[in-house]
């Protein structure tokens, strides 16, 4: 990935508490809601915003091989599809890592994978945590909650443990068909 992609994906990072003034820092100016849920965890809740990446800089790299053919790659196991590299975000807003804890116990409870059209991301927050999950691909993926979580504690744990200023980052897959998607944790 070029120096300017990790640039402009480091700048996700930046979320605010609004969903509509991180769309055009997540994927870019075209980006929009496509729609908003919630579900309660121990007495808090966990909002999910699906957005668009549409016409962005974000865009599959995947092959256009099969194209055709409905395909759905699983991502439910993070354990095989872990980060390629981590970038730690040093900015003064940070989130909790009891809430990005409890973020992703609330993941790992769903029962249902979700699916990420091509070009499409997911924003979760608990408090004052937030995780955004992007499928950068041109197929369909189908990521378990417990993916999304175990990310999550990847990139706060890698982050607490090689810089004292940093509870958030990003997480970037391997960049290849069928594994292209980047993860970030930060502060709602």
């Amino acid at each position: 990935m070029k120096f300017t992609s990790l640039v402009a994906f480091a700048s996700v990072l930046g979320l605010s508490v609004t969903a509509s003034s991180v769309l055009p820092t997540a994927c870019g100016p075209n980006a929009n809601i496509l729609s908003e849920s919630s579900f309660a965890h121990k007495g808090a809740e966990v909002k999910l915003t699906t957005i668009s990446c549409q016409g962005s800089d974000v865009r599959g790299r995947g092959s256009l091989a099969n194209v055709s053919k409905r395909q759905v790659v699983s991502q439910c196991d993070a354990v095989t599809n872990p980060c390629s590299s981590i970038l730690c975000d040093i900015r003064p807003e940070q989130p909790s890592l009891l809430d990005c804890n409890e973020l992703t116990i609330s993941l790992d409870s769903l029962l249902d994978p979700i699916l990420f059209p091509p070009s499409t991301g997911m924003m979760i927050t608990l408090a004052t945590c937030t995780y955004v999950y992007v499928n950068l691909d041109i197929v369909e993926y189908s990521v378990c909650g417990s993916t999304l979580g175990t990310l999550g504690m990847e990139t706060t744990t890698h982050c607490v443990a090689t810089s004292t200023n940093s509870n958030g980052g990003l997480c970037f897959s391997p960049e290849v068909p069928g594994n292209d998607w980047f993860f970030s944790a930060g502060a709602s």
